[in-house]
């Protein structure tokens, strides 16, 4: 549960650093005539994915030549062990939230779920791949997590799409004039 707390904390903290740093190039585009809320829209995918990069690459140190590599293919063979279900299955579904959201409102060609799932999946594949050649697991369940996640964040994509889709501020995001 600790490993929760910190990765929410540690999301918060970058997303705030990112939004402070990109607080002028908001400000610049601005002035020549661009879409703010966009531009904000925009700001939601690059955080999404850095925060991604951050917490299953960067967020424990990376060794090019680990004493062993781990694979899993079994998917889910946890062994009852609830524990290790609630620190790996839930930060696995809520770090592709977003994620699985901000990839249709940015790209029109990609707001067809199986658009979505498949840049979802070349993410998360790409992940675990090199993660197995940096000293860390590749895991099965991290990807099955993941595109969860990403299906999760899809649909409430779709939701919002229906909800707002009579609000001007919903269509300058989603860039539909």
């Amino acid at each position: 549960m600790h490993r929760i707390e910190a990765y929410i904390r540690l999301a918060i903290i970058f997303i705030m650093i990112i939004t402070i740093l990109y607080f002028p190039v908001l400000m610049i585009l601005k002035k020549r005539g661009k879409n703010i809320i966009r531009q904000l829209g925009n700001l939601g995918l690059c955080c999404s994915i850095f925060l991604i990069i951050f917490a299953t690459i960067l967020f424990i140190p990376i060794t090019f030549h680990p004493e062993q590599y781990v694979i899993n293919l079994v998917p889910f063979n946890w062994e009852d062990d609830t524990n290790q279900v609630i620190v790996e299955v839930i930060p696995n579904i809520m770090m592709f939230v977003p994620l699985g959201f901000f990839i249709p409102v940015i790209f029109k060609n990609k707001r067809k779920l199986c658009k979505t799932i498949v840049m979802v999946f070349l993410l998360t594949f790409s992940i675990e791949f090199f993660q197995y050649f940096i000293g860390r697991s590749a895991d099965i369940n991290d990807i099955i997590t993941n595109l969860l996640g990403g299906i999760i964040g899809y649909c409430i994509f779709k939701i919002c799409n229906i909800i707002f889709k009579k609000k001007k501020w919903w269509n300058k995001l989603i860039d539909c004039k």
